[in-house]
């Protein structure tokens, strides 16, 4: 795909909604970090809609309101025509920073750090007892530059206090992404009855059952915790956790 050129426009731009936002936050991103925009089926993918039709429906709005135009019969067709309102100069700085030679000092690529990419938050996972309470259709922005793989992610809001010697305390923002296994010692979100638990995962017999064999050890971070341990039918790995943010 050829190189978007932002236009300028002599009329403000209408106004966005917070997912209209977000769906034109992850085509700006990807476009900035890949240099082509996003398939129908990353864009699907990424915000977790049930089929094509709701993607469709945020690019004709977006398109409508003059923030993107698609070309048809074409693949990865959709062309950048303006940022969000709300960030359209920095947009405008990143995409030169972008443009100039790897060469240049460190500080004209200050601008890193502002990058941006909207991911779903699905509600809370204990960081105690499994608890899991999902809020559909909410993204939070988290900055591009704290997970290597910017693929399959989503968030959710640690509850309790089973992890505090790992860091993670009541209220941290987990970055998690998605995977469906995990090797001993990952950092893990797992689905227990369809609760979900953040903990450290091993595999391997219970020294309380040794003779059940090998089973799956939830261990805490909390001196005053036990690990809890199920069968492997009991457990379904949601993902690892990448990273996490905190407010103050």
């Amino acid at each position: 795909m050829k190189k978007n050129n932002l236009i300028s426009s002599p009329f403000p731009l209408p106004s966005l909604t917070a997912k209209e936002r977000s769906v034109l936050l992850f085509i700006e991103t990807e476009l900035l970090t890949k240099g082509i925009s996003p398939s129908y089926q990353e864009i699907c993918d990424h915000f977790g809609f049930a089929s094509f039709n709701s993607v469709q429906n945020y690019l004709k709005q977006l398109a409508h309101k003059g923030y993107v135009s698609i070309q048809q019969n074409q693949k990865r067709a959709i062309q950048l025509l303006h940022s969000a309102e709300d960030f359209h100069k920095e947009l405008v700085e990143r995409l030169q920073v972008a443009a100039e030679p790897s060469h240049q000092p460190s500080h004209e690529h200050s601008h890193e750090h502002l990058r941006v990419l909207p991911i779903p938050f699905l509600g809370r996972v204990a960081a105690g007892q499994p608890i899991e309470r999902i809020s559909e259709n909410e993204f939070i922005e988290i900055p591009i530059n704290l997970v290597k793989n910017t693929r399959d992610l989503f968030a959710l809001k640690a509850e309790g206090d089973s992890m505090i010697e790992e860091g993670i305390f009541d209220g941290d923002t987990l970055v998690i992404q998605s995977q469906k296994s995990a090797r001993d010692g990952d950092l893990v979100v797992a689905s227990i009855d369809q609760e979900a638990s953040v903990k450290r995962f091993f595999y391997k017999p219970n020294p309380q059952q040794p003779e059940c064999g090998k089973q799956i050890e939830l261990r805490p971070a909390n001196s005053k915790l036990r690990s809890m341990w199920y069968s492997p039918s009991q457990i379904e790995i949601k993902g690892l956790v990448k990273a996490l943010l905190r407010s103050y």
